[in-house]
């Protein structure tokens, strides 16, 4: 693989913390992961900062080494939180941290402390493999995706956890959505329902079970479900009996249905009158701006207007 074309991670850390540096960018070189390391790029006269925004800027990831050294280093703060900000930019998963050994879950920065970390306090190569084995499916998922997921939010993870609390196995799962582009990495335990979790992306998205566009009397109304490996998922199974397996992709997708309130007088003057205050009337306005053909596409152009929030 050409050097341009590899992923980047650049290692943030503490002086104290080289070995560990070296020895995580040693095993991620080793599997096509091209890793920036101060010890290796900084040369003698080099300045430090615009380095450090470059190293940021140019790669896929930060991988934060978090350690009693780290702490309240003046560099590595300033590392993590330039890179919080890009990753506030990008909505998606920048910042990827790992704990080493002596710092206790308590020590963990508040701006971290909600996040799943890499743990090579009791080991190394155990650890590492996670580190790869999540970047690369990562890539995986941006290779066929067009973009790389996000953590599902911390409230609808803890959502997921008070539910199903005591549940055993907990499958990682990716659910996607083709319509708003959207990727979100979860973890759910075997017996949760397709059901449950589209609930939740409902109410993290914001989407609603139907909208009425006033301008040319017409009331769209969305079925939400979920597919896996192209085949529609029971609402109420569990994701065990759909065959769901760690690491498996989850695709969300919405059936809209398009009403007439113009041509269905008889809900249409009341959904109308109710919500507008727009009598039959007075609809000549709305005969004249729309198209009564709606066809696939115009529906769609219609429904788009409604998750511009989520398109954002």
């Amino acid at each position: 693989m050409p050097e341009s074309a590899k992923r980047t991670v650049f290692i943030s850390h503490a002086g104290p913390d080289s070995a560990y540096a070296l020895m995580i960018a040693g095993g991620l070189e080793k599997c096509g992961i091209h890793a920036r390391v101060d010890q290796v790029e900084v040369k003698a006269g080099t300045n430090i900062v615009m380095w450090m925004n470059a190293a940021v800027a140019e790669s896929d990831y930060v991988l934060l080494l978090l350690s009693p050294s780290s702490l309240g280093r003046y560099w590595v703060e300033m590392e993590w939180s330039s890179a919080l900000m890009k990753e506030a930019d990008l909505r998606r998963t920048f910042v990827i941290t790992c704990v080493l050994p002596g710092l206790e879950d308590d020590a963990i920065p508040a701006l971290l402390r909600n996040r799943a970390y890499i743990d090579f306090r009791t080991d190394q190569e155990a650890p590492l493999l996670q580190l790869i084995s999540r970047l690369k499916d990562d890539e995986l998922i941006r290779r066929d995706l067009g973009r790389y997921p996000v953590p599902a939010p911390a409230s609808m993870q803890g959502r997921v956890s008070k539910a199903y609390a005591g549940s055993p196995s907990d499958l990682e799962v990716v659910v996607h959505s083709n319509r708003f582009g959207r990727s979100f990495k979860l973890c759910a335990p075997e017996s949760a329902t397709p059901s449950y979790l589209m609930g939740m992306l409902r109410d993290e998205l914001n989407l609603k079970f139907s909208n009425v566009d006033p301008a040319i009397g017409v009331e769209l109304s969305y079925t939400y479900y979920l597919k896996h490996n192209g085949e529609a998922i029971t609402l109420n199974t569990t994701l065990r009996d759909a065959g769901v397996r760690s690491g498996d992709r989850l695709e969300l997708w919405i059936r809209v249905t398009l009403r007439d309130l113009i041509e269905d007088k008889d809900v249409g003057e009341k959904v109308l009158h109710d919500l507008y205050m727009i009598t039959f009337d007075h609809a000549g306005p709305i005969l004249k701006a729309r198209n009564k053909a709606f066809s696939s596409a115009e529906i769609a152009n219609i429904a788009s207007k409604f998750f511009a929030h989520v398109d954002k």
